[in-house]
């Protein structure tokens, strides 16, 4: 396999704004805002690092499995993770002594969300303890309130999360920047030093940074950040490709030979459910298509089917949508984009 540039950046790559985030006290309560390519990430990854060299316990929590994966990745390994559903219920179980409680599940799904209510009421039964342990949170607008609420409530005084609640996955069960802030106790003041404001996207080329801008929903408590300079190089047209129901085959192969021109790029396909996912997944590895290069490692991931992904290898990883958050590919390819008018995560 072909090896692919993925690496964390160094503090001499660092912008002003980011390196005042960096800076923060080690202990406290931080909140850094900021929207897609502002590098909330990088600087969650940074601050374990840093504790990490300090002999400092901390836990970097994520929101899905596939993230996990990618932020271990980045520290070659090094990243004392986890998903926050999983370790906060270990947790719960290990203060508590029993399991923690759910609500019945909903329709024909078997996922059973956590019954905050009564966790919460547990939590104000029992003492809490003074826990030095610093908890990194990233992509935190995804966890809900109660979920800040009841780490404060067990005695955790130090975090350091990163949110945009532009980027908010289910609706209902997220959390707003002055939900966090209140949970907190953060004074939310746009000059406060405890709340970060990331401004500017140096992630992404100026016409990846205009499409994002679109999922801006116009709140200002997560502004958009600034786009970068247009370069005429940089602006590439989406490209939409049409197909028939016999000539999908074709299209797998124009995949393959998109793939094999560029072996160290890591191309994602994003599927709408597990049935498209498959469906790609296995034309992927049938097709027999003349290549001048070996043919790209296919691999895919989802919750009931976790794979050892390499994100510093070139290769083609197909995912549902959903997985996606975080994430970063060289190209993306949107499967069977139509059936994504009733997407609504």
């Amino acid at each position: 396999m072909a090896k692919r540039r993925f690496r964390l950046p160094g503090i001499q790559d660092l912008s002003k704004e980011q390196e005042d985030a960096r800076a923060l006290p080690m202990e406290g309560q931080h909140l850094i805002v900021g929207g897609p390519g502002t590098g909330k990430s990088i600087l969650a990854l940074l601050r374990a690092r840093r504790l990490a060299q300090e002999d400092t316990q901390y836990v970097f929590l994520v929101y899905n499995h596939l993230l996990n994966e990618s932020s271990r990745q980045l520290l070659d390994g090094k990243l004392v993770s986890n998903t926050w559903n999983k370790w906060f219920m270990d947790f719960y179980e290990d203060i508590i002594k029993e399991s923690i409680p759910k609500l019945p599940p909903k329709g024909r799904s078997k996922w059973q969300e956590i019954d905050w209510q009564t966790v919460l009421e547990k939590l104000s039964a029992i003492d809490p303890e003074q826990r030095k342990l610093t908890l990194i949170v990233d992509e935190g607008q995804d966890m809900p309130p109660e979920f800040y609420q009841s780490l404060v409530n067990l005695g955790f005084e130090n975090f350091f999360v990163m949110a945009d609640q532009n980027q908010n996955l289910k609706d209902g069960l997220n959390s707003t920047r002055q939900d966090i802030a209140n949970s907190l106790a953060i004074k939310d003041e746009r000059n406060d030093s405890e709340v970060i404001e990331l401004k500017y996207n140096y992630r992404n080329k100026y016409s990846v940074a205009r499409l994002a801008r679109e999922f801006y929903t116009g709140d200002p408590a997560s502004p958009p950040p600034d786009l970068p300079s247009m370069s005429i190089k940089s602006v590439k047209v989406p490209l939409c490709y049409g197909y028939a129901d016999q000539d999908f085959k074709g299209l797998i192969r124009r995949i393959l030979k998109t793939a094999d021109l560029n072996p160290s790029k890591l191309f994602g396909i994003l599927t709408y459910n597990n049935e498209d996912r498959k469906k790609y997944c296995n034309a992927l590895i049938e097709c027999n298509v003349k290549l001048d290069n070996p043919k790209p490692v296919i691999n895919t991931f989802s919750s009931s089917e976790r794979n050892a992904i390499s994100f510093d290898q070139g290769g083609i990883l197909v995912i549902n949508a959903q997985a996606c958050k975080g994430l970063e590919f060289d190209t993306i390819f949107i499967a069977d984009i139509n059936h994504f008018s009733n997407y609504s995560a």
